[in-house]
């Protein structure tokens, strides 16, 4: 299926059974791809470093339709990747080939889900939407400590701290000229486990 909106992760970190380190986000609108061509597009990351064999990795893709008074089809591809002997966080080589993959996929689309620089008040609420998505956190548990703009880049900067005493950062506009892109990240906290996810109804 080619989606009219096309939500793309890769979420980085040591141990796929934890939540990441890191995640780079991406919302297209129209791309000209099927979900597996999508797929086979960022199977090139786990790859980057070089290596006799790839990074641990798995992908995970649903697709659906919406109809909120006019109907539409989404697709949502996550890509876990695990950084293990990659020298830690924002390896350079893996980093480098999501931004190159992005970049790829975002000229087979007709757009970003986001076409223009958001305001500061968007941004920060796009930069929590993210980090709930990928982190499990109340947004309204988020405080910004720190927030700051590069116009010329057309990028925003934020970090967030928790009650608990994590740190969160997000990037706005973590690629020049897509502001839907967005890189975000936790600190100051050992690694979580994921919550097991529900057993099946046999039943159902």
């Amino acid at each position: 299926m080619r989606a009219q909106e096309s939500r793309i992760s890769v979420a980085l970190g040591d141990d796929l059974g934890y939540y990441p380190d890191e995640v780079w986000d991406l919302g297209l609108d129209h791309l000209d791809m099927f979900t597996e061509e999508v797929i086979d597009a960022l199977s090139v990351i786990p790859w980057a470093e070089g290596n006799d064999a790839p990074s641990h990795s798995s992908v995970t893709a649903r697709t659906g339709q919406h109809n909120w008074g006019a109907s539409g089809s989404f697709s949502e591809i996550v890509m876990q990747v695990s950084l293990g002997t990659a020298g830690g966080v924002g390896a350079a080589a893996i980093t480098e080939a999501i931004k190159a993959t992005y970049q790829k996929l975002k000229r087979r689309a007709q757009g970003d889900s986001w076409r223009s620089m958001p305001s500061a008040e968007d941004a920060a609420r796009l930069a929590r939407s993210r980090i709930y998505r990928h982190y499990d956190v109340a947004v309204e548990k988020l405080t910004v400590v720190r927030s700051t703009v590069d116009a010329e880049a057309q990028r925003y900067d934020f970090e967030f701290s928790h009650e608990d005493g994590r740190r969160f950062g997000a990037t706005v506009g973590a690629l020049a000229g897509t502001p839907s892109c967005t890189r975000v990240w936790v600190d100051g906290a050992e690694p979580m486990p994921r919550p097991a996810p529900e057993p099946t109804d046999p039943g159902n």
